[in-house]
Parts: structure tokens; C-alpha cells; sequence
């Protein structure tokens, strides 16, 4: 037997190995969930992801993914694999089998994007923390996850010069930064043999800071507009699936996903600055809302024993929700996004066999309307797992394209390359093998 296939022919074969597990081992898991939360932690304060469009509302939205989701173009409704994580349906917790007991996933990017208008163009490079996951069972029919990842991000500079009154060619300055992150607790629970439920509980906290400064006359003094966003939250999203088998070893999975929406709460403070900076006056603005929509999802999947082909269709009622910018609408969202996933050999006779490969693409309409312009948000991804340590762990490495705005009434045409790298170790520490 090649020494890549260990893991998977148990997999793929239903094979049961059983495990045991010492008090040691469970303190270490501990341990190390700590450590990576308190890592998670630690970096949450940093920026994600750079956008203009990050001016609006709270910032650009995130979606909770695993590496699995991000190869197939963030499907995954209906995705249920025995030997990957999904997140964007919680009901698929379950589906991972017997021999894997624990699964830890963290990942990071580095990311280039371009923006564009008619007249100008700049480009930016920076790079994070995507996600941290932990991943166990309480019981056959009882999986459990634990998690961080960024939930929005802000992150822009934008100068400009406008007529004030009667005063011309004055220099604004809006900036942004910060990000709202998300702790989850996912459960999944297998009610049927073949149906079952999730159901995240997750913990939103974070700043998000937004200023206008304005440098008056002379510039001897400047007005500062800021407006804070403190937040903690709790949200819930749910899901189900249901596999419909109809072939050996190849069966159709329904699934669906909901969201009952969630809203914030955020402080607004004036500061009036001299040209050293000292303060010379702060007040308190009104307060301020922010609503997120509430969304339900339903996806298909085809599995059979090497592959799965899958699409997602999502709605996002962004319609009626109001934002305070000027010159901005909401609209109502659909997200369409399919993908496709090619499973290693777990026999294979060379390594590159039983490397698995991935791709996907994603559509929707942007959920704002700028200077009554509507635009989509496209993009396509593709990437290759590769095991490592007797097919127990893996390598990921995800490359994905974006496209968000136009150039149409002086906006901005933003395009992102991302390379992404997770690294993923399933029942790596003090398992002990003992084959009935």
C-alpha cells in the first residue's frame, strides 16, 4: 500500500479503526486551541482586506470559509465530505468519518489588488490571518466546531478637494480602518439517517473607526468627523441537508442555509484640531444603526467516490435596510457560485496521484447602488491539496481572482489576486491506533 493512502483507503473503505485517548492528550488539544485563539486575537485588530468600497456600511462582508469552500469559489449548501471541512453550511459538520476524530485548520493570504478610475490607478499588497478551526465529536451523531474569522473589514485613504461655502480647493481626507471578527460554535446533529441539522452560534466584537477630516483656510486648523463602531454581538445561522443516494456510492445532497439578520449599534464623536493636533473642542453626534440583512441559501451537490460537482444560490435582502451615506441605495442580492472538487487517489503509486484539485467561480449583484450605478462582484478560484504525513494532513494553496465596481461616473474598477495557504491536521496528536 503507498504511504499516501493510509488515512483515505480507511475512509473511502468504511473501515472503523478505533481510538483511545489519554488525559494528556485532551489537555494538549486544549492547550492548543488557546494558543490559537489567543493568536487569532491578538491579529483580529489588524486589517483584512483593502477596498474603497469599504467606505459603505460596515465595511466589505467576509464569508465564514473553510479551504474546501475557497477552492470551489465559496461553494458548499450542499457539500458534505468525509475528510474536509465545510463552513458555509453547518449541517455538514457531520459528514466527516471515522478514522479522523479532530480536525485543525488555520490559514493565511497575501493579497495584490489594483484600483482604477478613468484617470488614475494604484495598486496595494498586504496579507493575514484568513481563519482558525478546530474541529470534534461528542458522539457519533453530535459534531462539533470551534472557530475565529473576520465577519467585515475596513480599510481605505481616499483624498479629494472640494468647495466648502465660499472657499474653494479644500483638501478632505476620509479614512478608514478596523474589522468586526467572529468567534463561533458550530453544532451539527444527524436527526435521520440521511438528514441532518447545524447550527452556529457566533460572537461578534471589534472596532471599526471612519473619519472625515478637513483642513481649513489656511491650514492652521482642521475639523475631524469620526464615527466609531464598537460592537458585541451574538448571531445564529442555521442549515440543513438531506443526501438522496441513487447509484453505488454516488448520491444527491440538498441543502439549505439561513440567516435571520443582525443589528449594530455605533458612537459618533467631532474633534476640532489646531495645526499641532492639540484639541480644541469634541462633541457627540446622534447615534447611529447599522442593519445586516437577513439571507437564506439552497444548494445542490452530486458526490460520487472521487468527486463532487456543486452549485449554491443565495438571497440577501439588502433592500430593506437604509444606509446614511448620500448618494447610496441598497438593493436586493443573488450569489451564484459553483464548484468542482477532484479527490486524490488514495491508491496512487506517486504522489502527484493523490494530490486533490479544486475550482470554482462566483456571481452576484453588489448590494449597493453608487450615484445610481449597480455593478457585480465576479470572480473564480482554483487550488490543490496535498498531502502530507501519511495523507493525515495537508497542504492547501488556493489562488483566486476578484472583480468589484466600474469605472462608470467616476468610480472605481477594483481587481484582487489572492494566494492563499491553509494548513489543515487531522488526528495528528496522541491518537493510538488498535484495529478490532
Amino acid at each position: 500500500m503507498p504511504r499516501y493512502s493510509t488515512l483515505s483507503s480507511l475512509i473511502l473503505s468504511n473501515k472503523s479503526p478505533s481510538f483511545y485517548f489519554s488525559d494528556s492528550f485532551i489537555i494538549m488539544k486544549f492547550l492548543l486551541t488557546v494558543f490559537f485563539f489567543s493568536c487569532g486575537i491578538a491579529v483580529s485588530g489588524q486589517n483584512i482586506f483593502n477596498s474603497p468600497y469599504s467606505v459603505y456600511g460596515l465595511g466589505i462582508m467576509n464569508s465564514r470559509l473553510s479551504t474546501l469552500n475557497r477552492g470551489m469559489g465559496g461553494t458548499g449548501i450542499a457539500v458534505r465530505d468525509g475528510y474536509n471541512l465545510n463552513y458555509v453550511n453547518p449541517a455538514s459538520y457531520g459528514s466527516i468519518v471515522s478514522p479522523v476524530s479532530s480536525i485543525f485548520e488555520m490559514g493565511f493570504y497575501i493579497e495584490h489588488s489594483s484600483y482604477n478610475t478613468n484617470e488614475l490607478s494604484e495598486s496595494k499588497t498586504n496579507g493575514s490571518l484568513t481563519n482558525m478551526n478546530y474541529w470534534f465529536k461528542f458522539s457519533p451523531k453530535w459534531s462539533s466546531t470551534v472557530g475565529l474569522s473576520p465577519f467585515s473589514s475596513v480599510s481605505y485613504k481616499i483624498n479629494s478637494t472640494r468647495t466648502l461655502g465660499s472657499v474653494q480647493n479644500i483638501d478632505y481626507t476620509y479614512e478608514g480602518n478596523g474589522n468586526i471578527s467572529q468567534v463561533y460554535w458550530g453544532n451539527a446533529f444527524s436527526i435521520l439517517k440521511n438528514l441532518s441539522f447545524g447550527l452556529n452560534i457566533s460572537y461578534l466584537f471589534g472596532t471599526v473607526s471612519k473619519t472625515e477630516s478637513i483642513d481649513i483656510l489656511s491650514q492652521a486648523s482642521s475639523l475631524v468627523f469620526e464615527n466609531k463602531i464598537n460592537t458585541n454581538k451574538i448571531n445564529l445561522d442555521a442549515g440543513m441537508q438531506y443526501v438522496i443516494p441513487f447509484k453505488k456510492n454516488r448520491s444527491l445532497v440538498v441543502g439549505i442555509v439561513g440567516d435571520n439578520g443582525i443589528d449594530f449599534k455605533a458612537s459618533q464623536k467631532n474633534y476640532l484640531y489646531d495645526g499641532s493636533a492639540d484639541t480644541l473642542a469634541t462633541s457627540t453626534g446622534k447615534s447611529l444603526k447599522y442593519k445586516l440583512p437577513a439571507s437564506v441559501g439552497i444548494g445542490l451537490a452530486l458526490h460520487s467516490t472521487r468527486s463532487i460537482i456543486a452549485s449554491d444560490l443565495k438571497f440577501e435582502s439588502w433592500g430593506s435596510l437604509d444606509f446614511h451615506e448620500v448618494d447610496v441605495e441598497a438593493h436586493d442580492t443573488w450569489k451564484f457560485s459553483a464548484g468542482y472538487l477532484y479527490r486524490g487517489n488514495p491508491d496512487a503509486t506517486h504522489y502527484l496521484g493523490a494530490v486533490s484539485l479544486r475550482a470554482g467561480v462566483h456571481l452576484q449583484n453588489y448590494h449597493l447602488q453608487i450615484k445610481e450605478n449597480s455593478f457585480s462582484w465576479w470572480g473564480f478560484t482554483a487550488g490543490a491539496s496535498m498531502p502530507m504525513f501519511d495523507n493525515r494532513s495537508s497542504i492547501n494553496i488556493t489562488y483566486s481572482f476578484d472583480q468589484l465596481g466600474t469605472l462608470t461616473n467616476g468610480l472605481i474598477l477594483q481587481r484582487s489576486h489572492q494566494f492563499m495557504v491553509d494548513v489543515v491536521i487531522r488526528d495528528l496528536w496522541g491518537g493510538k491506533r488498535k484495529f478490532d
